[in-house]
């Protein structure tokens, strides 16, 4: 065993001197406004999701009525894009018989195709010449014809078309 000794001398004895306290301030003031603005900006969020998923809700049921409702209307927009690609595609991969075949059996539409054609028109083309009589101003003025001057006389609009006819086409 250790002897220890104690003195007791100025414990407990006289008045205790303790610092001073600190000044307590409450912030909870402060911060009250901080989470009322949480709050409203959770509560917004909240109004946008909600908003968002309804959208998403209507654009999922238009899409299940688009991919199962029987198509009644020949200018629906999901045969008419059908029936292009696949003109596309016939052309592409050269099966443009084969398609021209289902589209005819299906009453689908024609596929347009490039074609050479050659036209004949009959037009009036009034030129000044100078003969001895009329059939030697004709003459003249078959001699003195230039596609230039009925190019410049159609861009005058002063040609007149009679008659226009279809002379030969062939698929280009």
């Amino acid at each position: 065993m250790t002897d220890i000794t104690t003195t007791t001398a100025g414990l407990g004895e006289g008045a205790m001197a303790l610092p001073q306290a600190p000044t307590v301030t409450d912030r909870r003031v402060g911060f009250s406004g901080e989470l009322d603005r949480a709050r409203n900006e959770l509560a917004e969020a909240q109004r946008v999701i909600a908003e968002r998923d309804a959208m998403i809700a209507q654009r999922d049921q238009t899409l299940a009525t688009i991919r199962h409702e029987q198509i009644t209307d020949g200018g629906d927009f999901r045969l008419t894009t059908f029936w292009e690609r696949a003109g596309r595609i016939a052309d592409a991969a050269d099966f443009c018989q084969e398609y021209d075949r289902i589209a005819e059996a299906m009453n689908g539409p024609r596929r347009e195709r490039d074609y050479d054609v050659t036209l004949r028109l009959t037009i009036d083309y009034d030129v000044s010449a100078r003969g001895s009589d009329g059939d030697e101003a004709g003459d003249h003025a078959i001699e003195d014809f230039s596609i230039d001057a009925l190019i410049e006389a159609a861009r005058n609009g002063s040609l007149e078309i009679l008659e226009t006819e279809v002379y030969s086409t062939e698929e280009s």
